[in-house]
């Protein structure tokens, strides 16, 4: 018995150790534990809201390329309107011309005449509707220019930093992102480094962008609808013209074709379509007409032009006053590398320390807001040597490595 008493007394002290290291131990694995979860979570958290930032980014600034996308091409649509009424007005006083000569021939008087109604009909509907869509388009470039000024606003920094710090939110309620006061216990340089990069936040995408009125920006928005007329042979025929200030000239239309019989008569018919620079970029003027000369036997010559059917149009009275594009947003410098920003996000949580409240978890991560066209875009597309534009949505956002001044 007394044995047995010395032996019991000499392994208690020895399960009391090992329990109470192995306590230790368990209490030693689940603080590290939380740490290494606490770091994962402001890990992935930085890494989303960084991600987040710049998605948001490249979002608006995809809007905004549509919308300039869109008010060139309804302000080509209004070109095309004036044209085409402009034609159908040739046509209309050809065909009464025609009706009236032939008005005493049996049965093609009767033809002619009927045609002329027709003509006279659908041009009178035509009319109507192209007023009513170029008023229609007048009212969209309004609501595309507030759709642009809203889009802008929502790339100013605290903009920017409210979308991160809700995507961060959802890995933690005690998450920061982008704040200045938890960064009290980062060490030098660290924090000086974090300080210049908050403050180099402000120089956002925001104040890369500017508001440019249409004919008031050295030709930029009218060369742009040049180009994009020229890139298509049919909208180009009908589209062709003068684009100066001076007075439109026939001979530089699309819409032109002649016809001649040797020594006897011969035909000619002109059409353009006018775009003079505006500070609205509006103005659109269109005018067709069909010519005859005869042949002089006695001067053995040609004689002078005589116009016997002609129309014209200009959409500022079709709608009664088309105001245009008035403005439009671009970028204010041209990017070199095609990369426009790039979008910090740090990431700060209080760390579970005994005794020391300051102590925080800290991870910074970036993501980059750049301009790429991509592989599987063909033709019609701009190349990829291009430089970066608002006028194609080819804005994209992407996770890069984090570079801060003064940190190697």
């Amino acid at each position: 018995m007394r044995r047995t008493d010395r032996q019991s007394g000499q392994i208690m002290p020895v399960v009391l150790a090992s329990l109470a290291i192995g306590i230790a131990a368990i209490f030693i694995s689940h603080r590290v534990s939380r740490a290494v979860t606490q770091e994962s979570v402001v890990v992935n958290a930085a890494d989303a809201a960084a991600y987040s930032g710049a998605s948001w980014t490249a979002r608006r600034l995809n809007l905004i390329a549509y919308t300039n996308r869109a008010l060139v091409a309804n302000h080509i649509a209004v070109g095309h309107l004036t044209a085409y009424v402009s034609w159908l007005r040739y046509v209309d006083q050809g065909a009464d011309r025609i009706a009236n000569y032939t008005r005493y021939i049996p049965y093609v008087g009767a033809a002619t005449t009927a045609a002329e109604r027709i003509v006279a009909t659908a041009l009178v509907g035509s009319e109507q509707t192209a007023g009513l869509m170029i008023r229609g388009f007048d009212l969209l470039h309004r609501l595309m220019a507030l759709t642009q000024l809203d889009a802008r606003r929502g790339l100013r920094p605290a903009r920017v930093d409210e979308v991160m710090h809700r995507v961060a939110r959802q890995y933690g309620e005690s998450l920061e992102v982008n704040q200045r006061e938890p960064m009290d216990s980062i060490p030098q340089p660290y924090q000086a480094a974090m300080d210049g990069l908050l403050i180099g936040r402000r120089v956002s995408a925001y104040l890369k962008l500017q508001r440019t009125r249409a004919g008031r920006d050295r030709g930029y928005f009218a060369r742009l609808v040049s180009r994009t007329i020229d890139q298509d042979p049919d909208l180009e025929r009908w589209m062709r013209g003068s684009r100066s200030r001076a007075t439109a000239r026939f001979g530089s239309g699309g819409r032109t074709w002649d016809l001649s019989l040797p020594l006897t008569v011969r035909f000619r018919k002109q059409g353009n379509t006018h775009q003079p620079p505006l500070p609205d970029a509006g103005g659109w003027r269109s005018a067709d007409r069909l010519q005859v000369g005869f042949f002089n036997l006695g001067k053995f010559e040609w004689g002078s032009w005589a116009t016997i059917a002609g129309g014209r149009a200009d959409a500022d009275r079709l709608s009664g006053g088309y105001r245009g594009v008035h403005h439009y947003t671009r970028l204010r410098e041209r990017q070199a590398d095609n990369e426009l920003m790039r979008v910090p996000a740090l990431v700060t949580a209080p760390l579970d320390r005994m005794g020391d409240q300051r102590a925080i978890n800290a991870h910074l991560s970036m993501a980059s807001v750049r301009y790429h066209v991509p592989a599987r875009c063909r033709r019609r597309c701009p190349g990829p040597d291009n430089p970066a534009s608002l006028f194609n949505p080819y804005w994209e956002a992407g996770l890069v490595t984090p570079s801060v001044d003064g940190l190697p």
